[in-house]
């Protein structure tokens, strides 16, 4: 009887084949892991980015609110405190120019209305009867009117009053009820009550609605409670504008507009009024029953999670492509040498073994070479890939400054020019312009206001891009010269002085730059340089190689000053937008020096001096070439 047996060689290959499947499938299942955790880390990543990037404008919008009513209160105030308005109608009411006085009002008015906040105006006296309105009334008002008329006189306190509407069913809007106070020296009273019909559709919408970043999803909604019902005030992003108000029942409390006329505050996730799952953050409005709602759609959200998904798909494939291969050459090898040690035994094809056993280490070696250079490839794209994201991410935050700053801007100036056109009539007043006393308020009203006008302009640069036609060839060593002049005949360089210097042996270096903004970026660093050099120290302009090849075709600037220095934990911050610790600052200056710098196509480094004292700002700008015209 014969009987089989398995030879040693067919058990080892066995054994290398149940080897190699098991770590194939245990490699892959890590891979997976692996992946999924990437996955599941971006995710989270990006909820949190958006999560903070709604609770951020959700409370930019919510102070713009509080802002808004308070400068309704000052021009309630402004009205109320109108000592000759008060006097005038006091004579209309006493029956002394009546026409006249009547056509002032009308005029005045029509001068708020101009303003753009106000739609209507109606004078009552105490009694509650109509004195005068602009424009004609030629539908009688309802009973709120009167109402807020009779409480404003009662109280003399000024009213702001919720949103209502005059007609069921019809378009809701404010009302500001502005108490008229006379004096005659010895009693004071009131005469009468101005109500202001305000149209939140004129700026107040507008300016909730406004979004600083790039979305096709998010909007944001100003929302109170109607009975027992969610009244949605503003337009909605998502629903086709219709004359009848949109209401929702308060019975979902898992939809952010019913927590927010709830009195609830926060970031969640919930379902919206379309019922789409959407990032938001809620607010309330202090001092009103209104609710704030900023919200994102979740699959907005989440977009950019699918190149990640693909991204990590790929890589995954790849190293375990890499991993089997890998394996599988071990496994030949490992095959290889047990014929080999059979073949010794047998003593034949010893040369066609040593031969095939050469071409494999040189394909392991081939594999493993090829490998290093696929590693080392992917290493050099992460650390690309992460300056992109570095400097997309830099972009998108001067991006949404740049757009905030243009709403702040459009914002800012018109109280701003309201402010000073007021102040000048005022001031044009014959009692106050023969006053000497009343100068020095509107010198510091002007000189607040063209700073208010500065800050704006250089919040504005700061989201601009310099075009590339601006860049010119100028002569870098007469930029300096021109800028350290100017600097010196500023207050800034009072017992201080400023040296320029050049290591080159030609100064009539030219660099591809806008001249303008070259010569602020040297100023802004001068003059933060004086604020930190104390009296009777020097600041330097320095042009030099320091270290830079001159083939690179990069010009070099330093400014050197003799200050305290700055401490390491802030050094990395100093360049970053409203970052200061200098009193009076505005965290601008170093800023704009940044994005202007490179925008040319430069870069801008700061260190402390070695040995101290002070510090050095180093300016690199590419140098003109003719090649390049």
């Amino acid at each position: 009887m014969l009987r089989m047996t398995i030879s040693p060689t067919a058990k080892t290959f066995r054994t290398d084949s149940a080897w190699y499947i098991v770590t194939i499938l245990v490699f892959i299942t890590i891979v997976i892991c692996t992946g999924y955790i990437v996955i599941q880390q971006q995710k989270k990543f990006l909820l949190n980015e958006k999560q903070k990037e709604i609770s951020t404008i959700a409370d930019l919008k919510t102070s713009q609110l509080v802002q808004w009513r308070k400068e309704r209160f000052a021009e309630g105030a402004s009205i109320r405190a109108n000592a000759m308005m008060a006097s005038r109608i006091n004579d209309y009411i006493s029956g002394k120019d009546s026409a006249k006085v009547r056509q002032e009002f009308k005029h005045w008015m029509a001068n708020l209305i101009d303003l753009g906040e106000y739609s209507k105006g109606i004078l009552f006296n105490p009694d509650g009867k109509i004195i005068a309105s602009n424009p004609e009334l030629k539908t009688p008002v309802s009973k709120h009117y009167f109402d807020l008329a009779a409480e404003t006189a009662k109280e003399q306190e000024l009213t702001l009053s919720d949103f209502h509407s005059d007609v069921a069913g019809g378009p809701h809007d404010l009302n500001l009820a502005v108490p008229i106070i006379y004096s005659d020296g010895i009693h004071t009273r009131c005469i009468a009550v101005l109500v202001l019909d305000i149209d939140p559709a004129k700026h107040l919408y507008p300016l909730i609605q406004s979004w600083p970043t790039t979305s096709s999803t998010a909007e944001t909604l100003l929302v109170t409670r109607e009975g027992d019902s969610v009244l949605f005030l503003n337009n909605l992003r998502h629903r086709k504008k219709t004359d009848t108000p949109f209401l929702m029942p308060l019975t979902d409390q898992n939809m952010p507009a019913v927590r927010a006329v709830l009195g609830q505050e926060g970031s969640f996730e919930g379902m919206d009024y379309r019922n789409v799952a959407v990032l938001c953050a809620i607010r309330t409005i202090p001092g009103t029953k209104w609710g704030m709602v900023v919200k994102a759609d979740v699959s907005e959200v989440m977009a950019p999670l699918s190149k990640t998904i693909l991204l990590v798909t790929i890589s995954g494939f790849v190293v375990v492509t890499t991993m089997i291969l890998g394996a599988f050459l071990f496994n030949l090898r490992r095959r290889a040498e047990n014929l080999h040690k059979l073949l010794e035994i047998r003593k034949k094809a010893e040369s066609d073994l040593q031969e095939i056993q050469a071409g494999l280490e040189q394909q392991i070696l081939e594999r493993t070479h090829d490998l290093t250079d696929i590693n080392s490839l992917l290493r050099q794209e992460m650390v690309e890939r992460k300056q992109l994201e570095q400097r997309l991410l830099s972009a998108k935050r001067l991006e949404a400054i740049g757009q905030i700053a243009g709403g702040v801007a459009h914002e800012v100036r018109n109280p701003l020019n309201a402010i000073l056109t007021i102040t000048e009539a005022l001031f044009r007043e014959k009692e106050v312009a023969s006053n000497p006393e009343f100068e020095p308020f509107i010198m510091h009203i002007r000189t607040q206001v063209n700073r208010l006008v500065q800050l704006m302009n250089d919040l504005l640069d700061l989201g601009r891009t310099i075009p590339v036609s601006n860049l010119q060839p100028i002569n870098l060593y007469n930029v300096c010269r021109e800028t350290l002049n100017l600097w010196k005949s500023t207050g800034m360089s009072k017992n201080k002085s400023g040296i320029l210097t050049s290591d080159y042996d030609d100064i009539s270096i030219l660099v591809l730059a806008d001249v303008i903004k070259l010569q602020q970026v040297f100023f802004n660093l001068l003059e933060n340089a004086g604020h930190h050099t104390p009296d009777g120290n020097n600041i330097r302009i320095k042009l030099t190689h320091n270290g830079h090849n001159p083939s690179e075709g990069i010009a070099v600037v330093q400014i050197i000053d003799q200050g305290s220095g700055i401490a390491e934990d802030k050094l990395s911050h100093v360049f970053e937008p409203f970052y200061t610790d200098r009193k009076g600052g505005t965290g601008l200056g170093l800023a704009l020096v940044k994005h202007f710098i490179e925008n040319m196509g430069g870069t801008v480094q700061i260190w402390n001096n070695c040995p101290p004292p002070g510090c050095t700002v180093e300016v690199c700008i590419p140098r003109y070439r003719e090649e390049l015209k």
